[in-house]
């Protein structure tokens, strides 16, 4: 996969007002919101690319649709409204599962399913979120920002719950208990994580832990917002099943205020946080952020009109420009072949990641190199790919810090961070690599198997 020949691959134009949120569910279904009221629901047919199923649209909201969400196990679609409902889709039928409605009443921004399938999560106005058990019966009501909540994320784990504000704030909740404690104070909080207000939020899929304790668990999430930016942040976070009081470098035993720029953070015993990367990333407020599904690129929407494909350097390896009004929204598929986007010009673009397909490919049978491998084992262990790019690594160099990097993007990261920590943020006093010639033999073994005997 080269995000260098990423073209367009198809134009949906079945909607009358502006696209305001997709998802897929696997490699080849698609859904989409807008502020038409609709949702609809997109399969791909080889030979004619995503075509809109039977019984959509699905129409039952009263006003403009804000978020659109496939459940873990893809046999539900959420659909949130300024209307103040969720509705639950049935998506082999199109029928309404169920109706939600938020507390007070007050228009719903964004909703969200947890990943372990346990909890659904929507955010309003008044700063308030309602959580909703597998019986959708509503769990918890609490309002968590003073202003309107427009992000809402999940890590991939469930064990982290994000919230983030139209001031900028950002709070982070263990929720290893699937909601079952009050959610009080935050275990982490960022103030002005982004001026004038947080617009999108992702959690990479790939978590690691910290090499030094084998304990404290390492999470990326990018943001952005109104102010321009992209940020990159390192959530530092320490398991309820294991003894806190032992500590870690990562996580202050008691209470403590950091800064990263103009950005207040607060940490607990439990959580902390840290800036890793701030991007200058477009010319105007940046919509939405997402990973693709092995983390090794991020993209990004703007008011700008573009769309821009970013590798985990920070680097801008493409900017897409065929949408002709505000980009909103943006989806990868299950195996990186596609992305979706979604515009005010009233149009969802598919495009091409691979640069080789067309409309009459199987798109469940393209596939990145990462994927090609894992689909051969179960997946790709933690431990062969760089912590920064998470691609494979061929030659793997130890630093200071206790991890083992790919040397070109350790090399290239020291270059611009001075000698920082990419994974933790502290300072090092060396730049000094090792190489570590015993996992890269274990990686050379890995790839001879993956290749089979033919190969030899």
């Amino acid at each position: 996969m080269s995000a260098s020949k990423t073209n367009v691959l198809q134009k949906l134009t079945a909607n009358t007002s502006d696209v305001t949120s997709l998802d897929f569910y696997g490699s080849s279904l698609l859904c989409s919101g807008s502020s038409d009221k609709t949702v609809r629901v997109w399969r791909w047919t080889p030979g004619s690319g995503f075509q809109e199923a039977s019984f959509s649209p699905l129409l039952g909201h009263r006003y403009g649709v804000t978020s659109v969400r496939v459940s873990p196990k893809g046999g539900v679609l959420a659909s949130a409204s300024v209307d103040g409902t969720v509705i639950l889709w049935n998506l082999n039928n199109g029928e309404i599962c169920n109706i939600i409605t938020q507390e007070g009443g007050e228009s719903i921004r964004a909703c969200i399913f947890s990943p372990n399938g346990v909890s659904i999560v929507s955010s309003d106005d008044s700063g308030s979120v309602c959580i909703w058990g597998q019986d959708r019966n509503l769990i918890r009501h609490v309002k968590v920002h003073d202003e309107a909540v427009h992000t809402i994320a999940f890590s991939s784990d469930s064990n982290i719950f994000l919230t983030a504000c139209t001031l900028g704030n950002v709070r982070l909740y263990a929720v290893e208990n699937n909601f079952t404690n009050e959610l009080a104070a935050a275990d982490c909080s960022i103030d002005a994580a982004h001026d004038m207000g947080v617009l999108s939020a992702d959690f990479c899929k790939i978590v690691h832990t910290d090499p030094t304790d084998k304990r404290s668990l390492i999470y990326t999430v990018a943001t952005c917002g109104t102010d321009h930016y992209i940020k990159i942040w390192r959530v530092f976070f320490m398991p309820s099943n294991i003894d806190r009081s032992r500590g870690s470098r990562l996580i202050p035993t008691t209470p403590q205020e950091h800064f990263a720029g103009q950005s207040s953070i607060y940490s607990t015993e439990v959580m902390n946080a840290s800036c890793a990367q701030t991007i200058s990333a477009h010319g105007s407020s940046v919509t939405c952020v997402r990973f693709n599904p092995t983390g090794t690129l991020l993209f990004s929407t703007s008011l700008d009109k573009t769309i821009k494909i970013w590798n985990q350097q920070g680097t801008c390896l493409k900017t897409l420009t065929t949408h002709s009004r505000y980009v909103n929204c943006l989806a990868v598929n299950s195996n990186s072949s596609v992305i979706a986007s979604g515009s005010n010009d009233r149009t969802v673009i598919i495009w091409d990641l691979t640069g080789n397909l067309t409309l009459d490919s199987h798109i469940s049978d393209a596939r990145s190199l990462l994927f090609s491998m894992a689909s051969k084992m179960a997946e790709i262990p933690l431990e062969f790919t760089c912590p920064i790019t998470h691609e494979l690594m061929k030659d793997p160099v130890y630093a200071e810090d206790g991890f083992t990097y790919e040397r070109a993007a350790i090399g290239e990261w020291f270059s611009r961070e001075k000698t920082i920590s990419p994974m933790t943020n502290m300072e090092l006093s060396t730049d000094e690599l090792v190489e570590n010639g015993k996992l890269k033999q274990k990686i050379e073994d890995y790839i001879h198997a993956l290749e089979g005997p033919e190969s030899v």
